[in-house]
């Protein structure tokens, strides 16, 4: 039988935690900062705290949701996660890149084993680049952009969640194979989250299923960068569009577009918010927004499944978790860790769901990846080339399903379950919900109940029309 290695007796692989905490771009309409950004909700606060239960649950060798840090060869393994920081990106690659490197002088240029995180795909593409110099493999939980599918600038990325490319094959065949649409529209912020999507569009809409597709940019820095993008795509007459943002970039989409006319309520319009959105962006919209947004299609990747026993149990146990170490290292203004586990419910949140449960699985990765790489002893200085090599034929159970990669650290699209939900107000609490209405299987939409039962913008019941007819030519001259 395996012997079971005690904590102090075990060899520490040190991670850093780049995390999305605040961001500095946007209004803050709950009043709270910390550091002079925009305190995000309790939702980030729960991927945070993920993070740190999974961390506690390697070095704890606990299986009860991830099988795999119970097994006999990870208790047979002498390594320990040990946090050397917990940083705060605020959504920006200046302040990452500025804390990371901060971080690393001066605790030494080869202090830092495993990064994970982080969260946005440009400031992923950002650290990146730098950790490749620097051989540490860095696992990321949310970065979809495929840009960063790219071994030869960012050989030691890895991610827990599959790329972009599976959301945008789903859009497009439901544009083109359930509602028939030739013509559509793409309103997108022009990042390597949104560039990136724009291109998978490009090539699944227009070269596959030979759609006439328009796309507007508009910078992700201040809400009047978008103005003028809207505008063009109001003259362009198309109403069926899918926004590609993040956070409150899609709140400054649907403002514009309601206060131009140009998210439509008659003729019906449908409009569409990737996996960049959740309810907590929609909640801080104006009331005149919030109506025109009701019905709209929400398309995104689905972390955890019902049927995943490891998820299940996790939510279940949610409640009683207590406090992991260095949850005293978040944000105060955010409310304690043991108020988020008693009163904030994991099931319900879409972020907490399908994007916290690829946190965990990132940082369980991390650790079984070292277990795989280097069972014993210590850590040599070629661990980062050791530990990004190891992920071959490396697979294990997580909240998110099986975990794999492929050569250049993508998790394969193919093990990507994605949902097609309705965004619908809850007039009893006054929220929004994403009511699942189909999944995508086989490259094809399997609906819920056996027939697709939609609404769409302003709560139409009105089958869209996809582009208003051009204005009548002007009779010619007597």
């Amino acid at each position: 039988m395996a012997m079971h290695i005690s904590q102090d007796q075990r060899t520490p692989v040190s991670l850093v935690m780049l995390q999305r905490w605040t961001d500095v771009r946007f209004a803050c309409p709950s009043g709270k900062t910390h550091l002079g950004g925009c305190l995000l909700s309790t939702d980030r606060q729960s991927v945070a705290l993920s993070a740190l239960l999974a961390m506690q649950h390697f070095n704890d060798r606990d299986g009860r949701f991830v099988p795999a840090l119970g097994s006999v060869e990870t208790r047979a393994c002498d390594k320990n996660l040990s946090l050397l920081g917990l940083l705060d990106t605020r959504g920006s690659v200046p302040s990452a890149l500025e804390r990371y490197v901060r971080l690393t002088q001066r605790l030494g240029p080869d202090s830092v084993d495993v990064v994970i995180g982080p969260g946005l795909s440009k400031v992923s593409l950002a650290v990146a680049t730098l950790t490749a110099f620097q051989d540490v493999p860095i696992m990321s939980y949310s970065s979809t952009s495929p840009l960063l599918s790219s071994t030869d600038t960012y050989s030691r990325f890895m991610r827990t969640i599959p790329s972009d490319d599976g959301e945008a094959t789903a859009i497009c065949a439901f544009w083109r194979k359930e509602m028939d649409f030739t013509t559509a529209a793409v309103l997108y912020a022009q990042d390597a989250y949104g560039s990136g999507f724009v291109t998978l569009m490009r090539h699944h809409c227009v070269t596959i299923y030979h759609m006439n597709l328009r796309w507007y940019g508009f910078e992700a820095t201040t809400e009047g960068a978008i103005t003028a993008p809207v505008a063009a795509l109001g003259q362009s007459g198309i109403n069926v569009v899918l926004i590609v943002g993040v956070g409150a970039e899609n709140t400054w989409a649907f403002e514009e577009a309601v206060a131009q006319g140009v998210l439509r309520r008659s003729p019906t319009s449908t409009w569409a918010i990737a996996g960049g959105a959740s309810t907590s962006d929609l909640q801080i919209l104006s009331d005149a927004a919030k109506e025109a947004v009701a019905g709209s299609i929400r398309v995104s990747i689905i972390g955890a499944l019902e049927s995943n026993p490891g998820w299940r149990r996790f939510a279940q146990e949610w409640a009683r978790f207590t406090p992991p170490p260095h949850s005293d290292s978040l944000p105060a203004n955010w409310s304690s860790a043991e108020t988020v586990f008693a009163n904030f419910d994991v099931n319900t949140s879409s972020v907490a769901r399908h994007i916290g449960t690829y946190m965990y699985d990132a940082v369980a990765a991390a650790g079984l990846l070292a277990c795989t790489a280097l069972p014993q002893g210590p850590l040599p200085s070629t661990f980062g080339t050791e530990f990004y090599n190891a992920k071959r034929n490396f697979s294990f159970l997580g909240l998110t399903g099986t975990v794999s990669f492929d050569d250049n650290g993508d998790r394969p699209v193919s093990s990507a379950v994605l949902s097609l939900s309705s965004v619908l107000p809850d007039d009893a609490t006054g929220t929004f919900s994403f009511v699942e209405k189909a999944t995508f299987e086989r490259v094809q939409w399997i609906w819920t109940g056996g027939e697709r039962n939609l609404v769409y913008n302003y709560l139409s019941t009105d089958e869209p029309i996809a582009q208003l007819q051009p204005p009548a030519a002007p009779p010619p001259p007597p």
